[in-house]
């Protein structure tokens, strides 16, 4: 078996035993998805790097304090990152109110093809449309903006979104069908404003809700 192929928890147990190196495996395991979801949260890339390097330098230094009988590595890890964002963001960060949208108006309107496959032609529509839908998250409030990364950035299962967050599994489904529609309702917000600075040729509205 290769190193590639160990679970979370008996790569914890090979640092927790003197083989610090193997951490570097969880490390590429998990940079990703953490530097994903962090980067819903901050918005400069040197910004994201630091927190996503403090975040694995936390999870190294209290390594000893993770229990598998308490949950997954990969649920405590996002604790950390939770926490480290939380941190960086907590002192001034300003909430802007929402208002509804229709039903139709949601998440999955607003996420942009950024797969391998899309048209190379949109690249740069595709691109922007990522930014932008990641300037609009951050502007949520900070429960429902990391409900919905955890959702649509990694992957995360209801019931283990709850288990990170200490949520009910009721409070999940509800603060992910409010924050898509609130997630919507930003990005509109944001397409008006451009449009209005811009001035584009009739047709020719940079489309933030794709499907």
């Amino acid at each position: 078996m290769t190193i590639g192929e160990e679970s979370d928890e008996a790569l914890v147990r090979r640092v927790r035993s003197g083989e610090r190196e193997v951490f570097s495996a969880l490390v590429d395991r998990y940079k990703r998805g953490i530097a994903s979801f962090i980067g819903a949260a901050v918005r400069t890339p040197a910004d994201v790097a630091d927190l996503s390097q403090e975040t694995f330098l936390r999870a190294y230094a209290h390594l000893g304090t993770f229990n598998p009988a308490l949950g997954k590595f990969s649920t405590w890890m996002y604790q950390i990152a939770r926490n480290v964002v939380r941190t960086h963001l907590g002192k001034s960060q300003r909430r802007v109110p929402t208002s509804d949208l229709p039903e139709d108006q949601t998440l999955e309107n607003a996420l942009p093809d950024l797969s391998r496959d899309g048209n190379p032609e949109t690249g740069v529509v595709r691109a922007e449309a990522e930014r932008e839908l990641r300037a609009a998250l951050a502007e949520l409030p900070e429960r429902t903006r990391t409900v919905l990364t955890l959702r649509y950035y990694n992957n995360m299962e209801y019931h283990t979104i709850a288990s990170t967050l200490g949520l009910t599994l009721g409070n999940v489904k509800t603060l992910i069908h409010r924050g898509k529609i609130a997630l919507a309702q930003k990005m509109l917000e944001r397409e008006k404003r451009s449009l209005a600075t811009c001035h584009p040729e009739p047709g020719g509205s940079r489309a933030l809700l794709l499907v």
